[in-house]
């Protein structure tokens, strides 16, 4: 059954991580929307949404809560989009993820604001949790006990046009590299990416049905692949040929030992190595019976980011 919106006055809503990739999606629909939206970015970020979108821009860090005093001013809705990752430092993380969402929260409660959605991670839930993942996790249950109308929000890996960082990652890697694909260990996790317009779409919903409120739900992509089989559907949508080339994992975590003493902030760390060896699928079963949301596979995805090329690979791979 689909729910049916509830009527909503649009009033102001923050916005954290405005500027980052699912932030830059989710601005211009939150206009359309009707909301006037406030968005939070780092004083030390170059990017001003104000320039292209009627939208207010307050500069301020979460590490630094002495700084938002008026962020929340007439706030009735907030969308909790930030987040630091790796190759951060594990401290810096926690601060962030965790501190920032608990100084929101504690905001929010002050001024008597309806909504809170937060935006997570699959990382949340691994078994073996890297700094990132035990972040994104306490920031969830400080969500959850917040006593607000909450939704939580939980994201498999996104991707699309421009990112997001671990696929434009892999992306770039492919570009750089002619012939060969580096693989850290056997590349056999679970992968579920997500389309980030899908993404988007999830929030909308959270937004606009009271059905969403006290929940959380998990927003996954239409495939599940292996980190092999992902690195094919990128090389064949691109019209690249790459050899897959495997480093074993005991050897990949002496090279981020060694990677994280010489180079600190380098993506080859032992956090990478455990994200890398985990499964990031999620059942999005829920809201896609309840809600109506339907994501992209990932065939139909690529061929949005790439173009033709990965339709045509489709059609050969199912003839």
């Amino acid at each position: 059954m689909v729910d049916s919106p509830v009527p909503v006055k649009r009033g102001i809503l923050l916005l954290t991580g405005a500027t980052g990739y699912l932030g830059q999606r989710l601005l211009p629909l939150l206009i359309a929307s009707g909301w006037q939206v406030r968005c939070l970015v780092l004083p030390s970020d170059k990017k001003d949404p104000s320039r292209h979108f009627p939208c207010e821009v307050v500069r301020g860090d979460l590490a630094d809560p002495k700084g938002l005093g008026s962020l929340m001013d007439g706030v009735d809705t907030v969308v909790h989009s930030a987040a630091l990752m790796p190759p951060n430092d594990a401290g810096l993380i926690r601060k962030v993820n965790v501190g920032g969402t608990a100084v929101l929260l504690e905001m929010a409660r002050a001024e008597k604001l309806r909504r809170f959605v937060y935006l997570s991670a699959v990382s949340a839930i691994y078994p073996i949790k890297n700094a990132y993942g035990r972040s994104k996790a306490e920031a969830e249950a400080l969500v959850a006990a917040s006593g607000l109308d909450f939704t939580i929000l939980r994201l498999t890996m996104l991707y699309g046009e421009g990112g997001g960082l671990h696929f434009a990652k892999l992306v770039g890697l492919m570009e750089k590299i002619p012939l060969f694909f580096p693989v850290l260990g056997p590349g056999l996790a679970l992968l579920q990416p997500v389309y980030v317009d899908d993404a988007a779409r999830a929030v909308e919903i959270a937004l606009s049905s009271q059905a969403a409120v006290g929940r959380t739900l998990d927003v996954s992509g239409g495939s599940v692949v292996t980190f092999n089989e992902l690195v094919d559907a990128v090389a064949a949508a691109t019209g690249r040929r790459r050899i897959r080339v495997h480093a074993p994992l005991w050897l990949c975590r002496i090279a981020a030992a060694a990677a994280g003493r010489l180079t600190p902030g380098s993506f080859l760390s032992k956090d990478a190595i455990v994200g890398l060896t985990q499964d990031a699928t999620l059942d999005h079963s829920e809201l896609q019976r309840e809600f109506g949301w339907q994501p992209l596979d990932l065939a139909s995805g690529l061929a949005l980011y790439f173009g033709e090329a990965a339709e045509d690979d489709a059609s050969r791979e199912a003839a």
